[in-house]
């Protein structure tokens, strides 16, 4: 039955995010045969996991795949990752929102006013990993030459119940005062290890972050979910993602408005 493989494979994945360690591939008779499921597999392995939620992650527009951040793998800026937990990771460097208020579920939709009312802008890195051992590679590899991942359903779909993808978040500055600004032009600096300045997704393939913050808020109330104040809300990344070496420092500074510093320590 179908409930009896979502629950199997929450459990599955729940109890791999617990112990920190990967399995080498999900086992094809668990997977998530639609959207719906791997929702319901997520929802179950969170509800195993059973740690405070910091904020939601969004995979780069309106309808991506939806993933919580746990209390135990926020991090504060400057942080040292330990290792190997973070040893098959990839950064995103992030411009979204910090929640001030909450905004519960409602049968009506939230209207731009009141969402923008509700949030402040958030620099942040999120780290993204996965449940599967050769996922992290095939992503790095996909991503790195301009292809999609995930490339099919299936994928995504298994994506999804493995918490979007979600391995964590290193929390950076908070902006009041953002409304005026064009976010899409806001410029991003990342090296590593004082090297040279890495590469951006253009601006003309990102999806304005407010639009994802605004659908993903209208979406989780629309599952009986509210953002709470506090939340941080990760709608995209600015970088081509790519993976912090161990030993290695990254240093990402998006213009006046801040800098954000994130180390993954040596084996």
């Amino acid at each position: 039955m179908a409930d009896d493989r979502i629950a199997t494979g929450a459990s599955l994945l729940a109890q791999t995010w617990l112990d920190g360690t990967t399995i080498d591939a999900f086992p094809s008779d668990l997977a998530p045969r639609d959207e719906a499921e791997a929702t319901a597999m997520q929802d179950a392995m969170a509800a195993q996991i059973g740690e405070d939620i910091v904020g939601w992650k969004i995979g780069g527009k309106p309808g991506g795949p939806l993933g919580r951040m746990f209390a135990s793998t926020s991090f504060d800026n400057g942080a040292t990752l330990p290792f190997p937990r973070y040893a098959r990771n990839i950064m995103e460097c992030e411009i979204g929102f910090k929640l001030k208020r909450d905004l519960p579920p409602r049968e009506q939709p939230y209207e731009r006013e009141e969402v923008a009312a509700a949030a402040n802008l958030a620099f942040n890195i999120e780290l993204v990993g996965s449940r599967r051992a050769n996922a992290v590679e095939q992503a790095v590899a996909a991503l790195a030459a301009g292809e999609p991942y995930p490339d099919n359903d299936a994928e995504r779909w298994v994506m999804i119940a493995d918490n979007a993808a979600n391995l964590g978040l290193v929390n950076g500055p908070v902006v009041e005062d953002w409304q005026h600004r064009s976010l899409l032009d806001i410029a991003l600096e990342l090296r590593i290890d004082g090297g040279e300045s890495l590469p951006l997704v253009p601006k003309q393939n990102r999806t304005e972050p407010f639009d994802v913050l605004l659908w993903a808020a209208n979406e989780l109330s629309r599952r009986g979910i509210g953002l709470k104040a506090g939340h941080i809300i990760t709608p995209g990344s600015v970088n081509v993602p790519l993976p912090l070496p161990a030993g290695s420092t990254a240093v990402a500074e998006f213009e006046d408005l801040g800098k954000i510093t994130v180390s993954l320590a040596a084996p």
